[in-house]
């Protein structure tokens, strides 16, 4: 099963950012996968555990890095870019997802 939907973000500077949330919404499936791609400069991503928020992850997404959530991990995880006081350029990032269309829909 392939990729079939790609959302694309700009973050112009530091300023720019996405806070918490999981991508769950009901047509990416019960256990959706996300690939993310980052180009331009590094930014810090954070993740924290859903049924308890003081456990946390962080991870600095250097350029051409691929960031591949899957599993349980939207379940279990939420993630952010956080803004950032330092001087920053820009950041394009590209989300790699699967949209399941009901049969009924189609």
């Amino acid at each position: 099963m392939g990729f079939n939907s790609v959302l694309a973000n700009l973050y112009r500077d530091g300023r720019d950012a996405m806070g918490w949330h999981s991508d769950d919404e009901p047509e990416l499936g019960p256990e959706p996968v996300i690939a993310s791609v980052s180009l331009g400069v590094a930014r810090r991503f954070v993740m924290r555990r859903r049924d308890d928020p003081a456990v946390k992850r962080e991870f600095l997404l250097e350029p051409g890095s691929l960031l591949v959530m899957s599993g349980s991990c939207q379940r279990d995880w939420q993630h952010a870019l956080p803004r950032t006081a330092r001087p920053v350029g820009p950041r394009i990032n590209l989300t790699f997802r699967r949209i399941i269309v009901p049969p009924d829909a189609a």
